[in-house]
């Protein structure tokens, strides 16, 4: 999929990025341009288009087949004062909590089918009735909860309802080859930018960007390659996002409702 230009990065943009890589001019080039098309003001920053016209040159296509979303988050995150990935990602792994007996036991039959069905009313009910437990993140026993399940089938309004009403932590728990929920939220059959953006304002989620499954897979990797363009867009419009979050004390607890991104703090570079 390919956009309407290639516009070129700011400075500080360009010196960043240039030195992820050492392979040539060539490589140097594909780090510093960004895809991007015109959208009409009105719409929402989290529009993307679903078709792309094709660029004037070969050139053009090529830088395009060559960057990865991957790459350009890594770049973002680097020019925006934040490049030791390897302690972003040890306080990532620091705030994954094992599975509690409460949340092996929460994880029935019926609640994984209303979720898996996107059925709001249903999970609303058996919430009411007590079946899982506010902050009880129910999962089975390889570590998928049913908060993967939600992000993987692109139900936003259920994503919402776990993280917002019920408390479910997304960066508090992680399956057994150590995928989170964001990569569940890219690993759809339908790339579903409303449920990451989503994900994305909850405090120490944006960081969960750069962390690796065991795979050594980060989120965006398990975007499909048709939408490449798409996501490389929607990166682009949150640049400056891409750092790590910080919230106050009181909400840095993984079992807690953390889905007020209004009292996350940027930490600054």
């Amino acid at each position: 999929m390919l956009c309407n230009t290639i516009l070129p990065l700011e400075r500080k943009w360009k010196s960043s990025i240039t030195s992820e890589s050492s392979a040539g001019v060539h490589k140097k080039t594909i780090f510093s341009a960004v895809v991007t098309s015109s959208v009409s003001n009105k719409r929402p920053r989290t529009s993307v288009s679903s078709s792309f016209s094709s660029p004037n040159t070969n050139e053009t296509i090529e830088l395009l087949q060559n960057i990865h979303p991957s790459d350009y988050a890594r770049a973002a995150f680097k020019a925006n004062g934040f490049g030791d990935f390897a302690s972003i990602a040890s306080d990532c792994d620091a705030r994954v909590l094992p599975a509690t007996p409460a949340m092996l036991e929460a994880y029935s039959t019926e609640i994984v089918q209303e979720v898996r069905n996107n059925n709001l009313e249903g999970v609303k009910k058996l919430y009411e009735e007590g079946r899982f437990q506010h902050g009880c993140n129910a999962c089975n026993r390889f570590g998928e909860s049913i908060l993967h399940i939600a992000c993987r089938r692109g139900h936003l309004e259920m994503v919402k309802f776990l993280v917002g009403e019920v408390g479910l932590s997304i960066t508090g728990i992680r399956d057994d080859y150590k995928r989170t929920p964001l990569h569940d939220a890219f690993w759809t059959s339908k790339a579903s930018p409303d449920v990451v953006d989503y994900l994305l304002q909850q405090p120490n989620v944006m960081e969960l960007l750069l962390c690796k499954d065991q795979r050594g897979f980060t989120p965006l990797h398990y975007s499909r390659g048709e939408d490449r363009g798409k996501w490389l867009r929607f990166l682009w419009e949150r640049r400056d996002d891409l750092r790590p979050s910080k919230v106050d004390e009181e909400d840095d607890d993984c079992s807690s409702v953390i889905s007020n991104p209004s009292k996350r703090q940027r930490i600054m570079a």
